[in-house]
């Protein structure tokens, strides 16, 4: 880490020129935001944020968790919480007063909806959500923090009584995630407390804890310098902030107050190695971390770590589009790739790059040496300076439309800041500083020092390897894994060659359509097209630098022949909402493969979906308003120009079998399957899909039935919703839209082929579960009068 951030140091000299005898200038505080410490060491938020209008949102954060538990306290924090519910001072829940849960829910905030916590390994943190802006539930909801700092009653009678329900959430929640994450942490936490400090705790503690050891957890780690409060809301931000001076004076500074220490995650030399399974996993998914210390505190006050921030971010996009693009061989080494760039799992203490991928049934091995193989590849050679603009134009795009919508973000994203800021003291300007100041820097971020970071951001030691698996595969041994590190270690590698296409989305743009109607009724304007086509569009003011478009024409797949199941399933949404893909676009649009497409759309901030639902083929889509037009050639392209690709389609099936092949591992999924088959009469339509159905889907008609599907827009209606101006957007309608082929054809549905069935019916079936537990489902079908209240 010590390298990192001298190398950041030396290239940011570089660009703030006459600076090398200076400290960096510090990060500016957004001015928006009320920070504030009391003299008993309690830190305060507040925003005035008028999204959601007449709400205001209340937290407690608290800089302690499960890792300050001793061996004989394991599971006291998150029972702590619980019991945070269940009586304080001007709460008690008795006959002598109102409990916290009850005054909430009389004011419209709902337990569990609205009023909830969280205990995690370093931090607890309570909060209230859209509470009424009226003065006096103000005060109370500030009444209930100010008791939840440190005016618990902890009495005998509640701990007894929650120490069942605690059983009960332990027994819900040992499901197979829990069950590998506590067979994983002991491996990859080796040598510190991280290994056994699961929040859930240990039953037998929970059992047969004394009250007083709870109480004395409370008064040691609730304290006002280990406590923050974040308001955010339409408050008026100088009433309360006196509230808080004057209703939070009476807690005490700590007197001798235990140290409240961070645990250190030991380095390691020789690669770690966890291999861990369940029989209720469906998949095979391996962790790589390459792990690093933390930036210390005091050096995230500088602008050198919002270019070290940036830079992380810069190599995360660019790596994660390299693997991504080695899921597009027509033998891909696995299913799916991510890349995260943040803290190492579970700890505040070490920072990691993580690799993720999920390996294709029976062949973990080709996953993790890929992953090793592309990470040594970077280490050595770096990236491209192609692969470094396109992660630019990503960056500032997705930057732009934050600086853009800066008056419109809603107050959850700067509780998820302050949050931050006092459990990390991460910074927080405001959007404005960081946009300009984004701009300047960044071309003075050179691909040299970006490469320098991430080879140190790769070392030789410190290398994390696990697997998450099933306990229907048979995986390679810690020692032969360890074996794979040192042989790519050795290996010669060739560096990365980034192929592009620079050419335009559509070299030739279609003739234009028109517009033969407009009319417009209470703020939406509809426009009928020369094609036949409908467009409604409706200017709002709820995102400055959004718009979303939307289509449809009745049909779906209730008009394919039930011969063609498979097809059908492969091109529906469930499909793409499982394996993130769809069908018709593997094999690219227009002049561009898959590939070079994500590459040419680097830097635009569009998104489109075409889809088959049982009634409707439809489309979602969205665009900023700058890339409104290419959004829009998006969708002319999936209506008139997807391409086959036998080689593109061949790894599609492989990433989707591989997804799919064990899935009914997987209880839920089994429990939803057989629920909907009960419910529609097991209609092959209403059944889940399966790694079968992608084997048997023939490609050539899936694309034919997806053509035919969308072969006329005449049917369609088509939405426009944001900040759309009716002037520009007409002729990009005019263009792309009303230029599509049309005609008179009218669309129909067979409303027969997925009916829910009548009577009373009952499926019940048992399924052996790591831990037992049991799972109701009720549905109530009926005829209901099509009414917009309906």
């Amino acid at each position: 880490m010590k390298h990192l951030i001298w190398t950041l140091v030396a290239y940011l000299i570089a660009v703030f020129a006459g600076m090398a005898q200076q400290q960096m200038p510090p990060i500016p505080v957004d001015q928006a935001v009320r920070i504030g410490k009391l003299d008993n060491g309690l830190t305060y938020y507040i925003r005035q944020n008028n999204l959601p209008a007449n709400q205001a949102y209340f937290y407690i954060v608290q800089k302690v968790g499960s890792m300050q538990e001793n061996e004989d306290q394991r599971g006291l924090a998150h029972f702590l919480e619980h019991m945070a519910f269940n009586g304080s001072k001007n709460f008690p829940n008795d006959e002598a007063g109102i409990g916290i849960i009850p005054y909430l829910e009389s004011i419209g905030v709902k337990f569990g909806q609205n009023l909830n916590a969280a205990t995690g390994f370093d931090y607890t943190i309570y909060n209230i959500d859209a509470v009424p802006t009226r003065p006096s539930t103000l005060d109370s909801c500030l009444l209930i923090l100010h008791d939840w700092s440190s005016f618990l009653l902890l009495r005998d009678k509640d701990i007894e009584k929650e120490r069942k329900i605690i059983h009960e959430e332990w027994r819900t929640r040992q499901n197979m995630s829990l069950r590998m994450l506590e067979n994983m942490l002991p491996d990859v936490f080796v040598g510190s407390k991280y290994a056994n400090r699961l929040p859930i705790g240990k039953m037998e503690v929970i059992d047969f804890f004394k009250p007083e050891v709870l109480r004395n957890y409370y008064h040691t780690w609730y304290r006002p310098d280990l406590q923050s409060l974040v308001i955010v809301g339409d408050v008026d931000v100088d009433k309360m902030e006196a509230s808080i001076k004057t209703m939070f004076a009476d807690i005490k500074a700590p007197v001798n107050p235990t140290e409240r220490v961070y645990d250190a995650v030991p380095d390691n030399e020789a690669p770690i190695v966890s291999i861990v399974s369940d029989k209720e996993n469906s998949t095979s998914q391996i962790l790589l971390f390459y792990k690093r210390d933390v930036v210390p505190a005091q050096q995230k006050v500088g602008f050198d770590y919002l270019v070290y921030d940036l830079m992380n971010d810069m190599i995360s996009i660019m790596l994660q589009n390299r693997l991504e693009e080695k899921m597009q061989e027509a033998n891909p080494p696995y299913v799916y790739v991510g890349v995260d760039n943040s803290e190492y799992l579970i700890a505040q203490t070490k920072d990691a790059l993580q690799l993720m991928a999920i390996a294709k049934p029976g062949d973990s091995k080709t996953a993790i040496e890929t992953l090793i193989r592309e990470a040594s590849r970077v280490k050595r050679f770096g990236f491209t300076e192609g692969e470094y603009e396109r992660a630019k134009a990503t960056y500032l795009s997705n930057l732009e439309k934050r600086y853009n919508e800066r008056d419109k973000q809603r107050s959850s994203y700067y509780i998820t800041q302050y949050v931050n800021h006092f459990l990390r003291q991460e910074p927080i300007p405001d959007i404005t500083s960081l946009y300009t100041s984004m701009q300047q820097l960044m071309p003075h971020v050179p691909l040299t020092a970006i490469n320098q970071v991430v080879s140190n951001m790769i070392p030789d030691n410190n290398r994390v390897l696990a697997i998450m698996g099933t306990t229907q595969e048979t995986y390679p041994s810690k020692e032969a894994i360890s074996a794979m590190f040192a042989a790519i270690d050795a290996e010669p590698l060739e560096a990365y060659v980034d192929e592009v296409i620079t050419d335009p989305l559509m070299a030739e743009l279609p003739a234009k359509g028109s517009i033969v109607k407009e009319e417009t009724v209470n703020g939406t304007t509809t426009w009928t097209l020369s094609n036949g086509a409908k467009v409604l569009v409706k200017p709002t003011t709820n995102k400055d630098d959004e718009v979303l478009i939307s289509g449809y024409a009745l049909g779906g797949t209730s008009v394919i022949d039930d011969k063609q199941m498979a097809e059908i399933r492969l091109l529906s949404r469930l499909f793409q909402q499982i394996t993130g893909e769809s069908v018709q676009t593997v094999g690219g649009l227009g002049a561009f493969s898959a590939v070079e497409l994500k590459k040419r759309l680097a830097g635009k901030n569009v998104g489109m979906s075409f889809f088959l639902d049982a009634y409707t083929q439809e489309i979602e889509g969205h665009a900023t308003v700058k890339d409104l037009e290419t959004a829009m050639q998006l969708f002319y392209l999936n209506f008139t120009s997807i391409r086959a690709n036998d080689e593109a389609y061949a790894s599609f099936v492989a990433r989707s079998k591989g997804l799919l092949d064990n899935i009914s591992s997987n209880p839920m999924i089994a429990f939803t399957d057989s629920l909907m088959s009960a419910a529609y009469n097991n209609n092959p339509r209403a059944r889940f899909i399966t790694a079968d159905d992608v084997v048997k889907a023939d490609y050539a008609s899936m694309l034919a039935l997806y053509k035919e599907r969308f072969a006329n827009a005449a049917p369609f209606t088509f939405t426009f919703v944001g900040n759309v101006n009716l002037d520009s957007l007409k002729p990009l309608v005019e263009q792309y839209v009303a230029s599509l082929p049309g005609g008179k054809a009218k669309a129909s549905i067979n409303k027969k082929s997925v009916v829910m069935r009548k009577g009373k019916v009952e499926n019940r079936f048992i399924r052996d579960l790591e831990t037992p537990k049991a799972s109701v489902c009720i549905i109530h079908s009926g005829k209901l009068p099509h009414t917009l209240p309906n």
